[in-house]
């Protein structure tokens, strides 16, 4: 494996390669915004996504995979513990894994005790899930398939962000009668924008705003791979709009995501400043006044809808729906529904069909529970021990990818290593309390930034703290 800024010419990216790119991600802002298994949009989104999967698979490399060895071969033991998962089991089997009582009792007294049935306990919905596995499938290998670099990926996170703002901005003019949003079941009147839970649009934007703020870094860390005067220019105006998408939502979760974005991408601005060797004066100054701006900006924009009371979340921080919130309540049922399936699991995309078994009566409500909103929970819940251990090989992966940045840059400040702890951070608390990572976008996005992370973790030693590798892995 090698690391270089010219393109092979065999394996250059041709026209038509970068046509399926942007038809992918096109599909992924218009279809991919909802965790449901049900959406009309999945009809049309996962044929495009198994179709272009084909050429993906056909200009694949078996170097373009390497770094990636231990996410696709954990991925690839998740499809199999799915598939596992969906095979009819002999009755004496089935009935003595856990948490199989009720469904054996059930079977007695309709004198059925003979059927074979998978450990899914919802097959079907074990199936949907499998199968929405295609989307981040071929986000990764269609990237890597055509060699898209760093940036580029970055760049197409960026434009989904700036779509995401604009389009929660106009579901907020527009109220709930407005013909803004884009799926059935929604948080209507709500800036959701290119995804069904405003939530998730909030959480997306934060992960947007550190984006940007690595795109800011390296833009002027990358001279030979620097984007152009405007975009640098307009990486500004573009951070303000997805500040404003988030100010505009009602979302908690995704403006303290936004807090600690913000406060990552300064500290990110700030080591990159200093970490710049011999920096011209000129370039120096304008930099600083570009900052300055910028931060004054950001401070007159917060400040105006705190003052004004445009900004719902902050609004809700001071009321008692805090500690009211559902999401506190459902933690006891979680962890003996957890207690119940951790060997083998509930079938993935069960969850609400166990939950009503589980379900208390205090908690009998008129709009019904139909995700953990507790991702880590759920994932336990659902896929037992294998998903778990699954689940920790990933975060160990990712974690010794980020020591090993953090060891090249002799344990100083560094903007990579500070990008991709918020990174973590921003994520794994958000699916604390709720379900991203269940929507087809957030999944595409996060496979491209685990090639990033791996891109970056083989960045030559030396090359720089403050240097944000952008070039691709021939």
């Amino acid at each position: 494996m090698t690391l270089s800024g010219q393109a092979d010419a065999p394996h250059k990216a041709d026209a038509r390669g970068w046509l399926w790119f942007a038809l992918f991600v096109a599909a992924l802002a218009l279809l991919g915004g909802s965790a449901r298994p049900d959406p009309v949009q999945n009809v049309v989104l996962r044929p495009l996504a198994a179709l272009l999967l084909i050429p993906a698979l056909v200009r694949l490399r078996a170097a373009d995979l390497a770094g990636l060895r231990v996410p696709l071969a954990l991925g690839g033991a998740m499809a199999v513990w799915m598939i596992v998962q969906l095979v009819p089991l002999p009755p004496s089997l089935w009935q003595a894994l856990p948490g199989r009582d009720l469904v054996a009792g059930l079977d007695r007294l309709a004198g059925i005790e003979g059927v074979w049935r998978p450990i899914a306990l919802a097959p079907f919905r074990a199936l949907d899930s499998l199968l929405a596995m295609l989307v981040p499938a071929a986000a990764l290998l269609l990237a890597l398939a055509i060699r898209v670099r760093t940036r580029t990926i970055l760049l197409a996170i960026a434009g989904l962000g700036a779509g995401n703002a604009v389009l929660g901005i106009l579901q907020v003019i527009g109220g709930p009668r407005g013909p803004f949003h884009l799926y059935a079941l929604t948080n209507r009147g709500a800036a959701t924008g290119l995804f069904a839970n405003e939530n998730h649009a909030a959480v997306f934007a934060a992960l947007v705003l550190l984006v940007l703020a690595r795109l800011a870094v390296a833009a002027s860390a990358e001279p030979s791979e620097s984007l152009p005067a405007r975009g640098r220019l307009a990486l500004l105006p573009l951070y303000l709009l997805v500040l404003l998408g988030v100010l505009v939502s009602g979302s908690r979760a995704g403006l303290a995501c936004a807090v600690l974005a913000m406060m990552a991408g300064g500290l990110m601005l700030w080591t990159d400043w200093r970490a710049r060797q011999q920096p011209a004066r000129g370039s120096n100054s304008r930099a600083l006044a570009l900052a300055g701006a910028g931060g004054l900006a950001i401070v007159i924009l917060v400040s105006a809808f705190l003052f004004f009371g445009r900004a719902p979340a902050a609004a809700d921080l001071l009321t008692d729906r805090t500690i009211e919130d559902i999401r506190w309540s459902l933690w006891p049922v979680l962890a003996e529904m957890a207690r119940d399936h951790w060997l083998v699991g509930t079938g993935f995309g069960s969850f609400d069909a166990v939950y009503r078994i589980y379900e208390p009566t205090a908690l009998l409500l008129p709009a019904y529970v139909n995700q953990a909103h507790n991702d880590w929970a759920q994932l336990v819940i659902e896929g037992g021990l294998m998903a778990a251990l699954g689940l920790l090989g990933l975060l160990g992966w990712v974690g010794t990818a980020v020591l090993a940045l953090a060891r090249r840059a002799g344990l100083r400040l560094d903007a990579l290593v500070i990008f991709w702890t918020a990174w973590l951070v921003i994520l794994m608390a958000a699916s604390l309390v709720d379900y991203p990572l269940r929507t087809p976008t957030f999944q595409a996005v996060s496979v491209w930034l685990l090639l990033c992370l791996a891109r970056d973790r083989a960045q030559p030693a030396g090359a720089g703290s403050a240097r944000l590798d952008v070039r691709r892995i021939d």
